[in-house]
This record gives C-alpha cells, sequence and structure tokens, in this order.
C-alpha cells in the first residue's frame, strides 16, 4: 500500500484501539484488515458498552471533549476513504474504515531502459 494509506490505517486503528481502552469497558475486541478487490478495510468492533450514535455531534464524536473520531475521518478523507462507526449502548461499537483500493495502491514506476 501506499505509505499514506498505510499511516492513515495504522493510526486509524492506534486510536480506536485507544477509545476502546478509554472508554468502552469492553472484554473483547477484534481487529481486522481486509483487503479486497476494490477496498481495504479496517474493522475495530469491541463487546464494551456502546453509545447511542445519534447523540453525538456532526463529527460523530461523543460528549467526552475528545477529537478522536474527528481526527480518524480527517485522515481517512485525505487518502480518499471513509470512516463508519456503528453503536448500540449495551451491544458494542464497531469503527470501519473504507480505503479504495486504487489508492491503497502505491503507483508502480516505469523500469529504467537498460
Amino acid at each position: 500500500m501506499s505509505p499514506a494509506v498505510d499511516d492513515a490505517l495504522l493510526r486509524v486503528a492506534q486510536e480506536a484501539l485507544t477509545n476502546v481502552g478509554r472508554h468502552a469497558g469492553a472484554s473483547q475486541v477484534d481487529l481486522t484488515l481486509s483487503y479486497l478487490d476494490d477496498l481495504v478495510l479496517l474493522d475495530v468492533q469491541d463487546d464494551g458498552v456502546g453509545f447511542d450514535v445519534s447523540t453525538a455531534d456532526g463529527d460523530g464524536d461523543v460528549t467526552h471533549g475528545g477529537y478522536g473520531l474527528t481526527s480518524m475521518r480527517e485522515r481517512l478523507t485525505l487518502v480518499g476513504g471513509v470512516l463508519v462507526v456503528e453503536s448500540t449502548p449495551a451491544e458494542g461499537t464497531t469503527v470501519a474504515a473504507r480505503v479504495p483500493r486504487a489508492a491503497a495502491t502505491p503507483p508502480v514506476a516505469p523500469e529504467e531502459p537498460t
């Protein structure tokens, strides 16, 4: 993958796991990185306390005063990706990053003439 996409997905994974540790009260968290024909997917799913997504502000941040979800969205936007957050109180949270495979693949340098 391109270094920019590598970095964006790494930072999203770090922030999502930090959020699980700080807020979720989870006993389990699963992190999955998948490569499909047209997408690279990163999913972080926990079995924690969850939250009501409708109480989050327009950027998806709940009232903790943090900027974690906003920064994850911004990082993904810079590489052509999106962030989807699904959560229900008492049922856990899933943070899903989606990056088009075309954005994730670094350009191939032309071969040098021999």
